[in-house]
Parts: C-alpha cells; structure tokens; sequence
C-alpha cells in the first residue's frame, strides 16, 4: 500500500492513486462505525493486489534495464519509505495513549516495529492496544517484499516458471484457508483474514497480472480480460461476493475471488485505454492528492477516529461531529507526516534507485489543493 505508482517522473501508471484514495477511503469509512455495513477489508485487498502489481512491474523494468535486480537497493528503499512514518505513528499514538491513561504494552510496540502485527491480531489481540491493529496489513505486505525480490532474482528470466510458481502460491493461500475453516471454524474468520499465508495470495495476484502485461505472449489475456463485457462480468462476481454471508465462503473463497475478479478492471484501467471516463476521475488532482497520502491515512486513521468519537462522548457532540472532527484529524495527521517524514525521505530514496523525485509528490498535492480551493 506504500509504493509509488509514478515510475519516473511525469510517467505514472494510470489510475492506481486514484484506485489508492478509493481503497483508503472504503478503510476509513468501515472504520467509521460502519464495519458491518462498508466492505473496508476489501479496500485492504486492492492495496494489497496494487502492490503486487507495482512492485512486479518496477522489478520487471529494472531487470530489463540492468540484468538484475538490486535487492539490498530494494530493501533499503522499503525500509526508508515504510519505516520513518510507522515508527513516528507509533510514538505519537502510544505516547497520546499513555497520556490518557493508557498502559502500552511493548509487546505491541516491539509486534508493530517489527512487523508482526498480524500474528498479535490472532495470538495477543490485548497487547495492540493504544498501537493500532490495522498495522496488520503491513505487516502481510512486509513478509512479501522480504521474500519476493529473491522469488523474482532467481525466476523472472523464466516468466512462465515464476507465473506457475505464483499460481501455486495462491492456490496454497486458499488451501490453507479452507483446511482452518474445517479445522477451527470458530477462529478461521480472525486467523483466515490476517495471517500472511492466508491474505498474500492477494499480493501475488496483482504481481502475476503484472506478468501478463510484461510478456508479449500474456498480451492475448490482457486483451481479453480488458473486454468491456469482461471486464462488467468481473465487477458483477465482484459485487457478488459482498451479498454472500456464509461465513465459510467469507473466510476461505472470498479472499480469492476478489482477487481474481481484481484482475480484468484493475489491467483495463492501467494497462490500456479502456474506460477514458473512469480514468480521468481516478487521475483527479483530489482523488491523487489523496492517494498519496494513504500511507500515512492508513497508519493515522484509526487513533484519529477515536481521538474524535473521544471528544464528541465527553462534550456531549452528536456522533457524526465526533466523525467528522477524526476525519479532519486523520487528513491533518497525514499531511504533517507526509510533509515532515515522508517528503524529506524521499531524497535518501533515489541514492538506492529510487525513480521518484523527492518534489513530485508535494507538486501533486498542492496542484490538488489549489484545484480545490473556491
């Protein structure tokens, strides 16, 4: 959720800020009260296949450039986008809740920084406490930047061998899913929608629709799949798997056919010149602006939320005052830690390869905000 969709600079893939903005808004608004009626974990799902999907096709264009694959460039471009803001949210946010009463247990802060949040989620849920357990998600997508340069390193010359292996991952993924459905059905819904084994199968989509549109012989799919009828078919299954509430389904065979259904809207929005009209809105000043901001939206959202409903319980608000007071402190959040964390950053970045420039970013927002002023 935390890579950036600009390749170099004035070369973006299309849409995937805006389909970024969406998803942490779809987050944000399930966080709002709302989790019961707002798919918010299928907003996580489409991080996660984006940035299958982006990583795989930055790796792909540096192979082709080089010859191989810098991966302790990579980690250290990982380390210097993902780190400094979750380590300043952890900080704040603990240090906030410890002022209020709080007890933190370092168990969580040690689970957070080490990107274990997802296993505290199912083991130690307590111990998250005053750290935010939506840091799960990172957690999943760290465990695959860990080990998919070497994935890549080792079969990327061979497309068709590396698209196998990715194949048989996710269909690994679901095994596991269902083989703890029939095992535990009480604990498959928290273990089956956290664990890494059970939701990188969602990263590994977007990286083999990555594979497709790299390989000339893939390009038949990606023309298909791009098909306006194709393409209204999958967001028909998509809508399908919302109105389905069998638990079983929801905790095993969801997870899997989101993703899949992923594939034929996110290839056609990014990868050709279908749906002009749903690009253009994707590719809005607001809808990037906040798009770029979603890592940090993503780390701050939810102690914000609370801080609002907070202060609408003790000065008697009504409930949508105290929402809309965590909304403006999430965006506020955001932009301090894009501004002073995230943007200084970025100048390290490009030392180990980085293909951002340190001011594209900050020249998107404030493009976004002057287009949104009256």
């Amino acid at each position: 959720m935390a890579e950036d969709s600009r390749l170099a600079p004035g070369h973006p893939i299309p849409a995937l800020d805006g389909l970024r903005a969406l998803s942490i808004l779809l987050v944000m608004v399930s966080h709002t009260g709302l989790q019961d009626r707002v798919p918010g974990v299928f907003g996580v799902t489409v991080f996660f296949f984006i940035s299958g999907f982006l990583v795989t096709t930055l790796m792909i264009g540096e192979h082709r450039r080089s010859g191989t694959i810098a991966v302790r460039a990579f980690y250290m471009r990982r380390l210097l986008r993902l780190y400094p803001p979750l380590i300043v949210s952890v900080v704040i946010v603990g240090a906030v809740w410890v002022a209020a009463g709080g007890r933190l247990d370092l168990l969580g802060v040690a689970g957070a920084l080490a990107y274990l949040t997802n296993y505290l989620v199912i083991l130690a849920p307590q111990a998250l406490d005053g750290i935010g357990g939506q840091l799960w998600s990172l957690a999943v997508e760290q465990h695959f930047y860990l080990l998919f340069p070497w994935l890549m390193l080792a079969l990327l010359p061979h497309p068709a061998r590396l698209a196998r292996v990715l194949a048989c991952l996710c269909a690994a993924s679901l095994a596991i899913r269902i083989g703890v459905a029939l095992a535990a059905p009480e604990a498959a819904t928290q273990y089956n929608g956290v664990a890494t084994e059970c939701r990188i199968d969602a990263i590994l989509f977007g990286a083999l629709a990555a594979l497709l549109v790299a390989d000339q012989a893939g390009q038949r799919w990606v023309t298909f799949l791009t098909q306006p009828t194709v393409v209204a078919a999958a967001l028909a299954v998509l809508l399908a798997t919302f109105l389905i509430r069998d638990e079983f389904f929801r905790s095993t065979l969801r997870y899997t056919i989101q993703s899949l259904a992923l594939v034929s809207p996110i290839l056609a929005l990014t990868s050709t010149g279908r749906f002009p009209a749903v690009r253009a809105v994707l590719d809005s000043r607001p809808l990037v602006a906040i798009g770029i901001l979603s890592y940090s939206l993503y780390l701050w959202h939810l102690a914000a939320l609370s801080l609002g409903e907070a202060v609408a319980i003790r000065l008697a608000w009504p409930q949508l005052a105290g929402a809309a007071l965590g909304w403006a402190l999430a965006f506020a959040a955001a932009w301090i830690s894009y501004r002073a964390v995230e943007r200084p950053v970025l100048g390290l970045r490009r030392r180990f390869g980085s293909r951002v420039a340190p001011t594209e970013g900050a020249a998107s927002l404030h493009r976004a905000a002057a287009a949104s002023a009256p």
